[in-house]
């Protein structure tokens, strides 16, 4: 029962991955699909050309050159040079065809794969098995659907001339097919059983790729360059690389031996096969039973049909073997995101009216050991500015991922003017907020653009880009790139420019500007900006929220003092809030943090005099 169901799986995959074949290139796969039958019956063609073309030259010679007989031969000729011509040509339109459909394809594949990895939650980036999984979506396994088609298309191929050289040979002698298909039964085996477990190999392998591509990653990614040179890891990510790739090449050439060895023992035994029918028709040449053209096709059909019989039969278990990639790809295809809108979701928001509220929530990320959040309760005023400070690891940024729904609370509620996030539509909701990340995107894209992506749906302003610059205090470094405005950012392509920490940071927050979201988030917005730099932009971020409502998280209390009012979180729970003065009169933790912050402030104030 268990076989049955494994094989009604795989048809559905097969339909699944010619479905994605004919989508992705319908015109090239018609022209694939002609010339695959002309390749099937060129074969045959030529097959019995030379059988005609050996006789006529015999006869010929029989007949002393009479020119009727000559005449003949020529023509004979020059039809197996026209097959051979047609057969060649096929070839190379056939090779260019192959060439163009499989581009296609992958571009398809690649499509899905991306629209995939992008609707997924948040929490599948943090699971290793998410990893490998993708890792082998987008391994071998992205290019199965093609050669799926490919093994089918030669079974068929190579099935219309196996099937016309058993003709043949079964009007020599009723046995001979079935030496044909008997000398090939060896390479069927080794198709079948060698490559199921080269692919058990590769499947259990892909946390070693991974791996060998993180020391790679290390040893060529910008982000690395700095600490790999200042603490001398070249050599120490080279040597993991190095040994990592050792591994999986020791690992896959050994598979590979030993799939070349057992191939090398099935081709003999082929050989052996072929080379007694061709000694019994040799024998039968010899004593007049056959003429010369009778054992030059049958000298062709055996050379020939055992290659294509083992190709025919190996296709079936290419077939199969495909099938079991095309799993992986499925598999991470058919993933589905728990974080969803309901079938009817809630009217969304144009603005907040009243607040956003967190009611006992409970939180824990998934395989953690303690709750990120716990019996936590917030309110986010509307048309305010809300500062949540504390500790790293406190749950500040918990809060965030949890307003923007990448997770939803394991118990309680968040909501905006009463109604529960989980009854607006996920993208809509996200819609409705600009966030600035503690170490936001450095897009590689021109400044302008850059700036734009911050609402990506609509058609890019110009105007607003330039607002949103102003606002955000970028414009003055952004006119000053070379080309201003249409200036590529980054240094990975030619021509790119590279920004200072703040100045990305600058550019990050004039797309949050340029969005005008109601919900303005800012997670530790001036972190790589100088303190002269901070009265500066809490001003402009007041311009920012002015009419939304805003939640900033920050550790610098000179920023968070500016706020409407400020809330003090530790393990997960709100330890204390109000307005600046206030907690500093309370003497509570935020007071005693804020001295602490001044007389650091102080001293340095004192050293740099």
């Amino acid at each position: 029962m268990q076989g049955l169901f494994s094989q009604m799986k795989f048809l559905g995959h097969w339909r699944r991955a010619l479905a994605i074949v004919w989508s992705s290139a319908p015109g090239f796969t018609i022209v694939w699909a002609i010339f695959l039958l002309v390749q099937g019956a060129l074969p045959v063609a030529i097959v019995y050309l030379t059988k005609v073309v050996i006789d006529s030259i015999v006869a010929a010679n029989a007949q002393g050159g009479n020119w009727d007989a000559v005449g003949d031969a020529v023509l004979y000729l020059a039809l197996m040079g026209g097959t051979l011509l047609v057969a060649e040509v096929v070839k190379h339109l056939g090779g260019w065809i192959r060439a163009a459909q499989a581009e296609s394809i992958a571009d398809s594949i690649s499509d899905m794969v991306h629209q995939q990895a992008s609707r997924l939650d948040i929490v599948n980036y943090e699971t290793p098995e998410y990893h490998d999984l993708m890792e082998r979506a987008r391994g071998e396994s992205s290019g199965k659907p093609l050669e799926l088609l490919e093994s089918l298309g030669s079974s068929v191929r190579d099935g219309i001339t196996v099937l016309a050289f058993a003709a043949i040979l079964f009007s020599y002698a009723w046995w001979l097919p079935a030496v044909v298909i008997l000398g090939a039964v060896p390479s069927l085996f080794v198709a079948f059983r060698l490559d199921r477990a080269y692919h058990r190999w590769w499947k259990s392998s892909s946390n070693k790729r991974r791996w060998a591509s993180y020391f790679d990653a290390m040893l060529v990614h910008s982000d690395a360059a700095a600490e790999v040179r200042v603490f001398d890891l070249g050599r120490h990510f080279r040597n993991l690389y190095q040994g990592a790739r050792r591994k999986i090449r020791e690992e896959k050439l050994s598979h590979l031996r030993r799939q070349g060895l057992s191939r090398i023992a099935a081709g003999a035994f082929a050989l052996v096969t072929a080379g007694g029918a061709v000694a019994w028709m040799a024998y039968r040449v010899l004593y007049g039973f056959a003429s010369l053209g009778d054992l030059g096709v049958f000298y062709q059909i055996f050379s020939r049909g055992q290659s294509l019989v083992s190709s025919l039969l190996g296709s079936a278990g290419t077939v199969a073997n495909n099938s079991l990639y095309l799993e992986n790809l499925f598999d991470f295809l058919d993933l589905e995101p728990k974080i969803v809108g309901p079938e009817k979701p809630a009217p969304i928001f144009s603005r907040v009216s009243r607040s956003i509220r967190f009611r006992s929530v409970d939180f824990s990320y998934p395989g953690a050991t303690r709750p990120a959040l716990t019996d936590f309760d917030l309110e986010l005023p509307a048309n305010s500015v809300t500062a949540l400070v504390g500790v790293n690891g406190a749950g500040k940024s918990t809060v965030v991922k949890l307003l923007l729904r990448f997770y939803d609370p394991d118990q309680g509620s968040v909501s905006i003017d009463g109604t529960d996030l989980r009854n607006f539509d996920p993208v809509e909701l996200r819609r409705r907020m600009s966030v600035l990340f503690q170490f936001p995107m450095q897009y590689h894209a021109r400044a302008g653009e850059s700036i734009a992506l911050g609402a990506a749906d609509i058609e890019s302003d110009d105007e607003r880009v330039l607002d949103s610059s102003v606002n955000a205090g970028a414009h003055e470094f952004i006119s000053g790139l070379p080309d201003g405005y249409e200036t590529l950012l980054g240094k990975w392509f030619v021509d790119g420019a590279e920004l200072s920490g703040g100045e990305w940071q600058r550019l990050a927050l004039a797309r949050a500007f340029y969005r005008r979201a109601p919900i303005v988030i800012l997670d530790e917005p001036t972190s790589f900006m100088d303190s002269w730099s901070e009265a500066d932009w809490f001003q402009r971020l007041r311009r920012m929220t002015e009419g939304r409502t805003g939640l900033l998280i920050t550790h610098r209390f000179s920023i968070a003092k500016r706020a409407d009012i400020i809330h003090v979180i530790d393990r997960g729970r709100i330890l204390e809030s109000g307005s600046h003065s206030e907690l500093v009169r309370s003497g509570g933790a935020y007071s005693a943090s804020w001295d602490e912050q001044m007389r650091l402030e102080g001293e340095r104030a004192n050293y740099g005099t």
